[in-house]
């Protein structure tokens, strides 16, 4: 058969364009969409990085022992578009955070938006 390559080719270049969507990063399902927690802490470290960038603080629970907290945004290309840089926050800055936590409980969220000491905000979510 004459058209067995072409089909090949075909088929091939048919199941490279469906795998595309399979390459995409990972979804929101951790995060218990529409729930919001805001946080008072003082930054611990900022880590401007890919994928994502961290913002690390410790936040005082209801008996006033600082627990630490873990929020996230995304990569330091988008952030900087929105205003964001390498230098948004120091260790000891205090913060306001907002974070869509994840469901499972632990103190993790993505941060939805960050209003610093002297009231600037900075919004994590386009």
């Amino acid at each position: 058969m004459r058209d067995g390559p072409v089909t090949m080719f075909i088929a091939a270049v048919g199941l490279l364009i469906a795998s595309v969507p399979t390459m995409a990063h990972h979804g929101s399902a951790a995060f218990d969409a529409g729930k919001e927690i805001v946080l008072k802490g003082t930054v611990t470290e900022w880590i401007w990085s890919n994928p994502h960038c961290l913002l690390r603080l410790e936040v005082k629970d209801e008996s006033g022992e600082a627990v630490p907290w873990v929020a996230e945004t995304q990569n330091p290309r988008n952030m900087t578009d929105r205003g964001w840089a390498r230098t948004s926050f120091r260790p000891g800055d205090q913060v306001t955070v907002t974070v869509e936590p994840v469901k499972n409980g632990r103190r993790l969220g993505r941060i939805l938006r960050v209003v610093l000491a002297d009231g600037q905000a900075l919004g994590g979510r386009s």
